[in-house]
């Protein structure tokens, strides 16, 4: 027997599925009280508004995967070992939370400055971790193409938002985890004379 989630949860789940199906603006307090089986004014009970949604979900994102990261940083010597746990977590988070992966990288615009930055921080704290963990794997890297390997990767795994997966889950996750790898491992190609 299945608990059912409580109504906080239902409305985080319906918002963020109807956000990314619809886009934020496009979406009522009504539309989100429907798919989770209450009015819309009951919503006001659980949040302010439509917004306080929104910054709930992006803030729930974020946490999640911030958190996952530094327990994986203090918990892992091996700087290899370590990179495949993040690439491991960011692969199943987007997998699992793909419509709050495309709400947070569609929608993050209709937040308050505040709130944007605060997230901003703490998207550069967690893209921080990686680069921590790759410097001593790629020393043929300057400190900038760190950034910009690291940046890359995590915005090809963020694609797979909006893309339908055309494979069966279990390979799914391994392709994206065998590319994010190659793309953050691979060596410069040597050039040809």
């Amino acid at each position: 027997m299945t608990t059912a989630l409580p109504r906080r949860e239902q409305l985080l789940e319906a918002a963020a599925q109807l956000f990314a199906d619809h886009g934020f603006h496009a979406v009522g307090i009504d539309d989100i009280g429907a798919a989770a089986g209450i009015s819309g004014p009951g919503v006001y009970r659980h949040f302010a508004s439509k917004g306080a949604l929104l910054e709930s979900l992006c803030d729930r994102a974020m946490t999640r995967m911030l958190d996952g990261a530094r327990s994986i940083v203090a918990g892992q010597d091996d700087p290899y070992s370590a990179l495949e746990s993040l690439v491991a977590l960011h692969v199943t988070f987007g997998l699992e939370q793909r419509a709050l992966i495309a709400v947070w990288i569609r929608e993050v615009r209709s937040l308050s400055e505040d709130v944007r930055r605060s997230l901003r921080r703490r998207m550069r704290e967690y893209e921080q971790l990686w680069h921590g963990v790759l410097t001593p794997l790629r020393e043929d890297l300057e400190r900038g193409e760190v950034f910009v390997v690291v940046g890359s990767t995590l915005a090809m795994l963020n694609g797979t938002a909006f893309t339908a997966p055309a494979v069966p889950a279990e390979r799914h996750e391994a392709l994206l985890r065998k590319m994010a790898l190659a793309a953050l491992l691979t060596r410069r190609t040597p050039v040809r004379r």
